[in-house]
């Protein structure tokens, strides 16, 4: 009976360690890791330290979208240029090809554009929103559409090959649905 009983003061023993364990514990992830960042060390000297780094952080990161903007816009002129550049060659292929060759080319640049444009945007508000790279994978979808349907009607595919495209078309107008409807969500979200 004594050994019983010491058993059972063992386990209530245990049983009060385990709830000051889990009063103790932190309700979440989240609250675990801001408890941890108020108790991390930091002197005032390291917070000047930071205070004095962080614009030069921001100066550099500017500085470099405005370089990856500049070389979009480089990359857009020179896709302009070889977009108008190649209409003769593609007209003696006929209308169909040099049509929707430069179909093709154009939603590219459109895409260099909207690109160019939301750096723009983020630089100018220190902000961003994923829209523009819905509204850039929708445009890129299309732009594989024309590409597959112009390779349906300008060559003659085999059997494995026309299932291929077909397949792919599917695919890329399911694409474009999914993303349409995420863009709606979006857009409903940020109000506009």
């Amino acid at each position: 009976m004594a050994e019983h009983e010491g058993q059972e003061q063992k386990n209530q023993q245990h049983e009060e360690r385990a709830q000051r364990a889990v009063e103790k514990a932190p309700a979440s992830i989240a609250v675990a890791t801001a408890q941890e960042e108020d108790i991390s060390p930091s002197t005032p000297q390291q917070q000047r330290i930071i205070a004095r780094l962080e614009p030069l952080f921001d100066q550099v990161s500017i500085g470099l979208y405005v370089l990856v903007a500049v070389l979009l816009l480089l990359l857009t002129v020179a896709a302009l240029i070889y977009a108008i550049s190649t209409i003769p060659e593609n007209l003696r292929q006929g209308r169909a090809k040099a049509l929707t060759s430069l179909l093709s080319e154009l939603l590219l640049i459109l895409i260099l554009v909207e690109l160019i444009c939301t750096i723009g945007t983020f630089i100018t508000t220190r902000s961003s929103s994923v829209r523009p790279f819905l509204t850039i994978a929708i445009i890129s979808s299309v732009r594989r559409i024309l590409s597959v349907s112009a390779e349906l009607s300008l060559e003659d595919l085999s059997g494995d090959q026309f299932n291929h495209a077909v397949i792919e078309l599917g695919v890329e107008g399911g694409l474009i649905l999914i993303v349409a409807i995420a863009l709606f969500l979006v857009s409903r979200r940020e109000g506009g």
